[in-house]
């Protein structure tokens, strides 16, 4: 009896030891988030730099992985009203290991189950969430290890805890399943393309009189003829115009390019039922959950502050998460990232010649810079001093630009990289993504790889030229027709194609802005926003100084 006795008496104190700790724990979460709901831990908790953890193994996953984009699922029904929709609203998010106690390099799972605006369960796959764990003031935040469609309306996100304190979880709904399919229609066999309205002005001058014509152009072949073929075949850069009904006008005087958005934000808009365009009205919404904060303790751990630098990165063949922000700071998870001053970056261009080439994200990033060395710009896209310079040059059509462009001005980049003579002192950007969007997917490849091509033979004359591929990073969504073209899920599918045409030499160095941009701070624009450009920017300094 007494034995029995004893061993209740064991038992009810460990019960009570459990008890205690549980009640302190989420006392203890409960005093700090309600201190503040955007504060991290207390200064005693906060670890100097943020942990290298392993990922999660999905061996040892109870989870069987599938891709995201997987559209095997997908309904391909005409849609007449939205109640069988995705709906951000009512979808829901739990966490489905939820512990009493967390420390750094834990993982988190998070489920996510799809739900229609009846509120009813979705069965089938392929929506487009964004997920990520964050804290504020200042801020950290990671994306998923990995992300887990079942393909029967359940997702899971799979997470790494790599900080101290009070960890959030967001989950915003990009595109539910059923925009998928209508992206698709929009971009199979270029037929955005064929949507936009691009206008080519052909112009020549006979003694005093001037004869000049704005056609329709297009990168896909005309349906009406005659036409003009102003392609640049050694770059793979098709250009078609209709042909000027002036007699004293000929192929050979195309002189202008410009587009209308107006005119092509409106075709874009004829393809869409009225359901369809509500489906797009409601993209980009963040899913709620009555989740609390987990909080994380403090574990010793290999710190990233023993990472080498930034100096080489090569092209990752998918796209996946790897490296986060830790106090406002973007981390890889394999190098540390140097900060440059102005006075930094005007060191380390000071024997450099810098070209960038690519669309406006390019011209970002050569801007940057200029603001920050003041050197000599006699050009504004050129600045020099001494034997350094920086210089910004468009890639060729298309360009989804209202500005009338004159064309000579129009550079195709493998063209451009031909004519180079590269050097240990010349470092290339590339950064060509924003104006692919509405051709088809073979049409960006081939383009892809006649700049790839002109580099690999520069490299056979300058084996010591350094070559940097910037990735694409998430953007606003457009409003009206532009929503087909502009979208975050057509931008992922040119970025798998990027990857996979530049990934196989690693002799390509490459910034991938995309990781970043999917857990930035700042709200998504196709320009980056100063948080996070000039992460970016260190990034890149890194890599070539």
């Amino acid at each position: 009896m007494e034995k029995k006795k004893h061993l209740f008496f064991v038992i009810l104190s460990a019960v009570l030891v459990l008890l205690l700790i549980y009640q302190t724990d989420n006392w203890h979460l409960e005093k700090t988030y309600n201190q503040s709901k955007d504060e991290v831990a207390p200064a005693p908790y906060l670890l100097s730099s943020c942990a290298i953890c392993p990922k999660w193994d999905l061996e040892d996953s109870p989870y069987q992985f599938v891709h995201q984009n997987s559209t095997a699922a997908l309904t391909t029904e005409k849609l007449t009203s939205m109640d069988h929709v995705t709906s951000a609203a009512t979808s829901r998010v739990t966490i489905i290991n939820r512990k009493m106690t967390y420390y750094v390099c834990d993982h988190v799972a998070v489920l996510i189950e799809a739900r229609t605006f009846k509120n009813e369960t979705k069965h089938y796959g392929g929506d487009y969430f964004r997920t990520k764990i964050y804290s504020t003031n200042p801020y950290s935040a990671s994306g998923p290890d990995y992300f887990i469609d079942f393909q029967n309306g359940t997702y899971v996100a799979l997470f790494t805890l790599r900080w101290t304190g009070l960890v959030k979880i967001h989950v915003s709904l990009v595109h539910p399943s059923e925009a998928v399919p209508i992206l698709q229609r929009t971009t199979k066999d270029g037929k955005a393309g064929k949507l936009f309205t691009f206008f080519g002005i052909f112009q020549t001058e006979t003694g005093n009189h001037t004869f000049k014509e704005d056609v329709v152009c297009s990168v896909a072949v005309m349906d009406v003829t005659p036409f003009c073929n102003v392609s640049a075949n050694d770059t793979h850069g098709p250009w078609f115009c209709q042909r000027p009904k002036d007699s004293h006008l000929t192929c050979n005087d195309w002189a202008f390019h410009h587009m209308s958005t107006s005119k092509s934000s409106k075709k874009l808009l004829t393809t869409l039922s009225d359901t369809e365009k509500k489906i797009f009205k409601s993209s980009k919404k963040e899913v709620k959950t009555s989740e609390a904060p987990i909080y994380v303790h403090p574990r010793f751990f290999g710190s990233t502050d023993a990472l080498p630098a930034c100096t080489s990165s090569h092209v990752l063949s998918k796209v996946e998460t790897n490296g986060l922000f830790y106090k406002d700071k973007w981390q890889p998870f394999y190098c540390n990232i140097m900060s440059f001053s102005d006075s930094d970056t005007k060191e380390c261009l000071s024997n450099k010649k810098v070209q960038f080439f690519g669309d406006s994200t390019a011209r970002q990033m050569f801007m940057d810079l200029k603001g920050k060395v003041k050197w000599n710009c006699s050009e504004e896209f050129f600045c020099l001093k001494g034997n350094a310079s920086i210089r910004f040059t468009f890639h060729g059509l298309p360009i989804r630009d209202s500005h009338t462009i004159p064309v000579q001005n129009l550079s195709y980049v493998a063209r451009e990289i031909e004519n180079m003579k590269g050097g240990n002192d010349v470092v290339i950007v590339l950064s060509i993504w924003a104006h692919f969007g509405q051709p088809e997917g073979s049409y960006y490849r081939d383009r892809l790889l006649a700049v790839r091509g002109a580099v690999e033979r520069l490299w056979q004359r300058s084996p010591g030229t350094r070559v940097v591929v910037r990735s694409a990073n998430t953007r606003g969504h457009s409003i009206g027709g532009f929503i087909l073209i502009s979208s975050d899920w057509i931008a992922l599918q040119g970025e798998q194609i990027l990857r996979d045409v530049f990934s196989s030499d690693k002799r390509f160095d490459f910034l991938d802005v995309w990781d970043m941009s999917l857990v930035q701070k700042s709200r998504d624009d196709v320009h980056p926003l100063p948080p996070t450009l000039s992460q970016l920017m260190d990034n890149l300094l890194s890599l070539i100084c």
